[in-house]
Formats: C-alpha cells, structure tokens, sequence
C-alpha cells in the first residue's frame, strides 16, 4: 500500500518524541556572500511532460557537478556553494528542484514518482544544458536520484557522485541510516490530517534539525529554508517519500569501482553518518568518507569551504569510465 511506509513512521514517532527535547545542536557557521550573478534559469520538460526548474552558472567546458536537494526543500540551498568564486570558475554548476518539489511540476498520483522518471528528470536536465559524464552531489533525500540513475541509465553515464548526508533508499531501510528524531518529523511534515499546531511544530522541528548551530543561522535563511517546505501540498511530500527506489543498480555498479564520496557532519541529527557509511561499504569498492568535525545536516551550508575543499579533491581525483577502475 503507498502509505504504509508513512504509517511505520507515525508509529515510530511516539518512541522518538522525546529526543525532540533534548536534540541540540552545536558546530560552527559559515557565512553568506553575494548572490549568485552568473545563472541561466530553463524550465526542462521531462519524459512525462513535467517541467522541471533548473538553472546553470554557464561554465561551459568545465567538468560538470549536477546537484540534487533535499527532502521538502529546493535546489536553493545550495546557493552558498555555488556563490564559491573559485568553485563556481572551476565548474560547471548545475542544480534543479526534483519533482513534485520547489518550483518544478508537481505529480498528483504515485505513478507520477516512478522511479524511471526521476531518472529522465535528470536526464532531461543535463541534455538541457549540454553536459555529458557529469558528477553527481547529492544531499539527503537527492541521494536516492543516484539509484533511479544507475537503474535506468547507462552504466557510463556518470563520472562519480558525492553524497552530502544522502541516502540511497527509502521504505524500512531508511530507518537503518537515519536518526530516530527523522522518523518522528516525516510524517508530521506530510501528513494532511495534522492540526495547525503539530503541522508548524513539525516544519519548526525539522529546521532546526537541519542546522548544527541554528540559533547562529541568520534569520533570514531559516525563514527561506522553512518557507521552500510550503513550495508544495503534503501530498506531493508525502508521495515523493513513498515512493519505490531501488538501490541495488548503484551497488551494482559500486562493486565494479564506481567512485562515491560520503560527507557527513559528526553532528548531523537527520542522517546517521556511520550507520550510512556501513551500509554503503560492502557495495562501493572505492568509497571514499569525509567527516566534517562539529557539523550538521548542511554541512554544505555551515562548514562551506571544507566541503567545496573536499568535493574539488574527490572530482579531480576520481572518473568513471564505465569499467571497472
């Protein structure tokens, strides 16, 4: 049944409920530059005609990082890293809002999240912007796009991929590599039955969690990360977190030495860094594991520069040719 994944989690939260109570976070802030000035918007239409938002720096004949967002958020917040002068001139940048999320199209029923279309979303999106061989940087909920792409794609298609706190799958299994305070907050921030007050306790919780330090997080961008989690109805949030993703393609293709990087904050509270780094192990023969120190959920975003550091390293350092390297 669609739901029933939504309904394990509601079950779970009575358990976790208290951890809200005493999750506080603590880690280090980066700070917020000038806006990105140098960006081409497209609106990409997709296999199923959706259109997709997207938009590129134009570095055109730079290696090319496609990024993918979060869950219930949008490709905004990676708006620090992509203000980066020396990242973005040695880049191609590119990040899109997945489906049924942000300023994209939104699906009305499950078949709307097939796997498959994920997969031509981005698809769609590298075409339109001309890239080829690009890598893929993930965080959270947009790791699972890394599975929708190995299963449907070709086996070449991608140069490597880094996982920012990101996950490979959805359904019972994410429970192995996520906090148990992320099992209480799903389902508060998809559930449409829920009251007025547990509806905004439940966006205010997840916030928050997202942060290391958020009483440091400018006000201003807590209010844009809270407000893109309104950018869509709970129902388009609730089928993009049920849907079917299967990750064995990636594991796969893991195990014949596709290179994957894993950055995780030691603090982070939605995603559990060496739960995901276990699971992910036995299948990637050429893992390679960042911790940032002190940090969050968005490490991204509060310890910017060592991630940009550490992304550059594994791209320059790693490429997928389609055999096994």
């Amino acid at each position: 049944m669609r739901f029933q994944f939504i309904s394990t989690l509601v079950s779970i939260a009575a358990l976790a409920g208290p951890l809200l109570a005493s999750a506080v976070p603590n880690s280090g802030l980066a700070t917020r530059s000038n806006p990105v000035t140098t960006k081409t918007v497209k609106y990409v239409t997709s296999s199923d005609g959706l259109k997709i938002y997207a938009d590129s720096n134009d570095n055109y004949g730079k290696p090319a990082i496609i990024f993918t967002h979060g869950f219930a958020l949008t490709s905004a917040v990676f708006d620090l890293v992509f203000e980066n002068p020396a990242f973005a001139a040695s880049y191609h940048l590119v990040r899109y809002d997945l489906r049924g999320q942000g300023r994209s199209g939104v699906p009305t029923s499950a078949a709307g999240h097939a796997s498959k279309l994920y997969a031509d979303d981005f698809a769609a999106v590298a075409t339109a912007f001309g890239v080829t061989k690009p890598y893929t940087a993930a965080w959270s909920y947009g790791g699972t796009v890394l599975s929708d792409i190995t299963t449907y794609l070709p086996s070449d298609y991608l140069s490597g991929s880094i996982y920012l706190a990101a996950v490979p799958f959805l359904g019972d299994s994410l429970a192995s590599v996520v906090h148990p305070l992320t099992l209480y907050i799903i389902p508060a921030i998809t559930t449409p039955t829920e009251n007025a007050t547990d509806w905004e306790a439940g966006h205010t919780n997840f916030t928050t969690s997202i942060f290391s330090t958020p009483d440091e997080v400018p006000i201003e961008t807590k209010w844009l990360w809270r407000g893109m989690q309104s950018s869509a109805p709970p129902i388009s949030y609730e089928l993009a977190i049920s849907r079917t993703v299967d990750a064995n393609a990636s594991f796969a293709l893991g195990a014949k030495g596709y290179p994957l990087q894993v950055i995780v904050g030691t603090d982070d509270l939605i995603v559990n860094g060496p739960a995901l780094v276990d699971a992910l192990q036995p299948h990637f023969t050429k893992l390679s594991v960042h911790y940032v120190q002190g940090g969050g959920h968005s490490t991204f975003y509060q310890n910017s520069q060592e991630v940009v550091d550490a992304i550059t390293k594994f791209v320059t350092e790693n490429k997928w040719t389609g055999g096994s390297n």
